[in-house]
């Protein structure tokens, strides 16, 4: 098994807990906050080095900007979710642009604490280049960390991005205590949303049936643990936004609830859930007037049925 330097970019809590992983699978990692030094960039990156991006998604652009100045780089790992504000693009159509190193993101249901208590998780490594991608699988994962290769990175970014909205839905019908119903409903509906965003942006709708899609929307929208679904949670208790999020800082599908509407507008999606939590959030509409008008839309045929996924090909591992 190939041992990396690896440099995590941004260490927060999911990327102090793929450090220490990387770290239980005999790998030398180092750390480096996303507003260092040149001197602390020269340091990390002073011989070969995987980059193992784990900041904010605000802030990728300017650490996209820096690895494109890396020398010796072997490789970009991101593990962040969202949607760039200025091009509407996701992690891997950015970083393409500038870095010409093989690229790849690490997405899946998987809260840091419990990756950090060695409790079995699954991910995804998704990138155009297989082998780049299948020596990463082969060298990161653990006894309790299993990792699957994936070639739909545009695929894999957008639902780990539009993931997060949904799960603040879901806490707002939580906290509305509408019941088990209504959740097994709006999580299904959802996943129809993931279908169309993943298509309209150049992915394969048959991504959002699997780790990365269904299975982090599971988690994250029905997981205590997850600061999208306690921001729900929040919204439908009373608080305004402002108060909610002074409490739990940075919550990802804020603001990607702001993306996934513009790129709605653009592109004339159906996205009823994902437009309901930017009102909420950014319109101030109330949570029980958004339910209304959830309820009342028109009739249709049930769009999950429609969608092409007989393309699909299970793995034989």
């Amino acid at each position: 098994m190939e041992q990396r330097r690896i440099c995590i970019i941004g260490p927060g809590n999911w990327g102090t807990a793929l450090k220490e992983s990387f770290e239980a699978a005999s790998h030398k990692v180092v750390s480096l906050d996303r507003n260092a030094s040149k001197t602390d960039w020269d340091e990390a990156f002073s011989e070969e080095c995987l980059a193992l991006v784990s900041c904010p998604f605000p802030a990728v652009e300017s650490v996209i900007d820096q690895l494109s100045k890396v020398r010796k780089l072997s490789g970009v790992l991101n593990a962040s979710k969202g949607i760039d504000r200025k091009s509407m693009k996701t992690f891997s159509p950015l970083a393409e642009q500038k870095i010409s190193a093989p690229i790849a993101t690490l997405s899946g249901p998987s809260f840091a604490a419990e990756l950090i208590q060695k409790k079995p998780t699954a991910c995804v490594i998704a990138g155009r280049d297989a082998e780049f991608v299948s020596s990463l699988c082969d060298s990161l994962g653990t006894a309790w960390f299993r990792l699957y290769a994936h070639s739909d990175p545009v695929g894999v970014e957008l639902c780990g991005s539009l993931k997060n909205v949904l799960a603040i839905a879901c806490g707002i019908s939580d906290a509305l205590k509408l019941g088990l119903n209504a959740r097994a409903a709006l999580l299904s509906r959802a996943l129809v949303e993931m279908f169309q965003l993943v298509e309209a942006l150049g992915g394969r709708p048959a991504t959002a049936l699997g780790l990365a899609g269904v299975g982090d929307l599971w988690l994250t929208a029905t997981g205590d643990l997850s600061r999208n679904r306690r921001l729900g949670l929040a919204l439908g208790a009373g608080k305004n936004i402002q108060e909610a999020l002074r409490e739990l800082k940075t919550v990802e599908g804020y603001y990607t609830a702001q993306q996934v509407f513009e790129i709605s507008k653009r592109q004339a999606l159906d996205l009823p859930i994902s437009q309901a939590v930017y009102r909420i959030c950014y319109e101030s509409a109330k949570p029980e007037l958004e339910l209304q008008r959830l309820m009342s839309r028109s009739l249709k045929i049930e769009e999950s049925s429609l969608w092409q996924l007989s393309q699909i090909k299970p793995s034989t591992k």
